[in-house]
């Protein structure tokens, strides 16, 4: 008895909005801006008079941290939280836990059932197979079963309490990393945002800039800057980003340059 598609359904919009949560943390913390439209106006720095952009790591990290997510919890508990919520859990072929081999399998190949959004070919493949398996689990040897019919005997408590420390300390790390980053790391992504947006002054957009090391003074950071300008202008002088907290992070607050 294999788990039915609706309960599957189920499952995956509980990981997907966890997995969504997670990937917004990576964007905003190590993201960086791009603008999608704008209209350049006259400015004094060249840039766009209105625009609108996007704050983000790439698909391939994204993906990452999805298959991360998966993996992890399956690898420990055979279910994420969506599917222990649900009440269906994964197993190979005889109902078992599966190894963090085929766990690796099935979930690397959420890439390719996803296409082109919202699982629409993992679905059609599990549709019209037998054992309601995607691509990811015909090749891992994987199915996802009711938990009450797996035929193991499922987690001791000692085990469950070791996969619930190691999950508590990807956690903490991942807390810990990414509170680092952003206040040690991310200055020079934000100044890399102004570039890219028109933001230094010159009166045309940035053709490129490099950064000198940053002379640090508690709350802000100032970093020797020199960049060229797509008017041919060479410019240079000293960018200053003050520190507005966690949830705020970083913003250019003073640029001195001579072009």
């Amino acid at each position: 008895m294999t788990a039915s598609l609706w309960a599957r359904t189920r499952a995956i919009i509980v990981d997907v909005l966890i997995v969504s949560i997670l990937q917004a943390v990576i964007n905003a913390v190590f993201g960086s801006q791009y603008v999608t439209s704008g209209v350049a106006g006259p400015t004094a720095t060249g840039g766009f008079s209105s625009y609108t952009s996007t704050t983000t790591v790439g698909d391939f990290w994204l993906w990452v941290v999805a298959i991360a997510y998966f993996s992890l919890f399956e690898g420990l508990f055979g279910q994420t939280p969506g599917k222990a919520i649900v009440g269906i859990r994964v197993t190979d072929l005889t109902g078992r836990r599966p190894g963090w081999r085929a766990v690796l399998i099935r979930n690397v190949l959420r890439v390719i059932d996803s296409f082109p959004g919202i699982y629409l070919l993992g679905a059609l493949i599990a549709r019209f197979s037998q054992r309601r398996q995607r691509l990811g689990d015909h090749i891992a040897g994987t199915i996802v079963v009711p938990t009450r019919v797996a035929t193991d005997a499922g987690l001791t408590q000692p085990e469950r309490q070791r996969g619930l420390r190691i999950v508590t300390a990807v956690v903490v790390l991942f807390i810990a990393g990414a509170a680092a980053f952003s206040y040690l790391g991310r200055p020079p992504i934000v100044v890399g945002n102004a570039a890219r947006l028109g933001q230094l002054p010159g009166g045309s957009r940035v053709g490129g800039y490099s950064l000198g090391d940053g002379q640090w003074n508690g709350s802000s950071v100032t970093y020797p800057i020199q960049y060229s300008l797509t008017s041919g202008k060479n410019c240079s002088g000293t960018v200053t980003l003050e520190w507005n907290g966690f949830f705020q992070g970083w913003h250019v607050s003073r640029v001195q340059a001579n072009c």
